[in-house]
């Protein structure tokens, strides 16, 4: 199914609720300007009445049995054109009436228009009889009759309604062409913003900037940027993770290659067994450095953690039965302490990444701890912070390095230990993902190791 146009549906909706509402206004007026005739035809019949009224009672009777007085127009009025006007008078005075009757009903005066009976039955007041429009008025002995026609009162009526709702009626094509250019002028950054991605090349990821936006249009393109530069950050993070597994792995498989190659050609079986041992060993490291080099990536792909509470001291326990196999391996002891209760080490965050981040910082200090020393963990809350320490015994990290040792794939020179050099880099870009800091400084005595990470106190419930 097409999607529809905004334009379409906004100028659409525009067209319609305008003609709606323009239309209820015109009807008004309509209806309106034809009561205000109506009222304002019926006052000059008044009006009428009472001139006349005045007028005849300063002129003499006419006597007993006399015919009435008939009042004729001049005869260009009766064949002048329909809405002509001349020195003369109007047309529409032909359609004028009046008669005057005395108290015995009989006519004493009327207009050629008028017949020679009563219009209206002789009552004070307004009144419809025969498609004339009477308004009958008591002057002493004297009743006046005034009538205007019903179909000229009509038609004028219409064409005065039809003056007051002509210029609502001819500016509704002007207001329709004002509200499509309007449309157009507010849309035009929607256009814009499609124009430039359709003739964006695929491999572009840099941010679009339109020449004009608005308060609708900038969230759209905020959001669309943020994901192009989430995207940018994505490819990165793949590129460099290509090289760095092409580069970092290059030297193991070449070491296994070398220990298989020595196998098959080994002269005796202890020597095809030291140099299998040799290539299993080898196996094992290369496959320690892709797991850590995986968890680097994972951590570095989201930036968002979970907010959900999480035990430290769980964590920390999670992260142990992990790292037991290599702890008994090397023969090292484990010590773990708390302060205060278990129950208020709570920190908010991602439980899985903040057991990667325990993990790595155990088996550090297990890969570097020398056989049957003893790795401290400590968990302390307070003033502000919830701090994870652990301290090992090993050959300690030189002051001038212990910023470079962050460095993904940087190891210090002379270590004894088979680490890779992620485990660090993972502890400070898990840290930073949730606002936790990460310290090195050395061990008690001195001796070894203790690397801090100091995590905010979640907020109070």
């Amino acid at each position: 199914m097409k999607p529809r146009s905004t334009r379409a549906v906004l100028l659409g909706g525009s067209i319609v609720v305008l003609l709606a509402v323009l239309g209820a206004s015109a009807w008004i007026g309509f209806e309106g300007s034809q009561d205000e005739a109506a009222e304002l035809f019926d006052a000059r019949l008044a009006t009428s009445a009472r001139v006349l009224a005045a007028l005849i009672a300063t002129q003499p009777r006419p006597t007993a049995g006399a015919p009435p007085v008939v009042v004729s127009f001049p005869a260009p009025l009766e064949g002048a054109a329909h809405d002509e006007a001349g020195a003369l008078g109007h047309h529409y005075e032909t359609k004028i009436a009046f008669q005057v009757i005395d108290a015995q009903g009989r006519l004493l005066m009327r207009s050629a228009a008028a017949p020679e009976t009563p219009y209206a039955p002789l009552a004070p007041g307004f009144g419809t009889q025969r498609d004339w429009r009477v308004f009958t008025l008591r002057s002493g002995e004297l009743w006046v009759q005034a009538a205007e026609r019903d179909d000229v009162r009509d038609e004028l009526s219409v064409k005065l309604a039809w003056a007051a709702v002509a210029p609502l009626i001819a500016g509704i094509p002007l207001l329709l062409l004002l509200i499509g250019l309007l449309l157009r002028y507010g849309l035009a950054p929607l256009a814009e913003l499609a124009r430039r991605i359709e003739r964006r090349q695929p491999g572009s990821l840099a941010p679009i900037r339109l020449g004009r936006s608005t308060a609708e249009i900038e969230p759209v393109l905020q959001a669309l940027n943020g994901l192009l530069e989430r995207v940018q950050s994505a490819i990165a993070r793949e590129r460099r993770f290509t090289a760095d597994a092409a580069h970092e792995l290059r030297t193991p498989l070449a070491a296994l290659k070398v220990h298989a190659q020595n196998a098959v050609r080994a002269a005796s079986e202890a020597e095809r067994r030291a140099s299998l041992e040799r290539m299993v060993a080898g196996l094992e490291r290369s496959i320690r450095l892709v797991e850590q080099m995986l968890a680097l990536s994972r951590a570095a792909a989201a930036r968002a953690p979970g907010a959900e509470p999480v035990s430290l001291r769980q964590v920390v326990e999670d992260a142990l039965d992990d790292v037991l196999p290599t702890l008994r391996e090397r023969g090292v002891k484990v010590s773990l302490a708390s302060e205060p209760p278990v129950a208020e080490l709570v920190v908010r965050g991602d439980r899985d990444k903040l057991t990667c981040l325990a993990r790595n910082l155990l088996d550090n200090a297990a890969r570097y701890s020398p056989p049957g020393s003893s790795v401290d963990v400590g968990l302390v809350g307070g003033q502000g912070a919830t701090t994870l320490t652990v301290s090992d015994q090993g050959p300690g990290i030189p002051a001038e390095l212990r910023e470079r040792v962050f460095e993904s794939y940087y190891r210090v020179p002379g270590s004894a230990g088979e680490g890779s050099g992620l485990g660090l880099a993972i502890v400070r870009e898990i840290a930073s993902q949730h606002g936790a800091k990460v310290e090195l400084a050395d061990g008690d005595g001195g001796r070894g190791t203790r690397v801090s990470v100091s995590f905010p106190a979640p907020p109070a419930a």
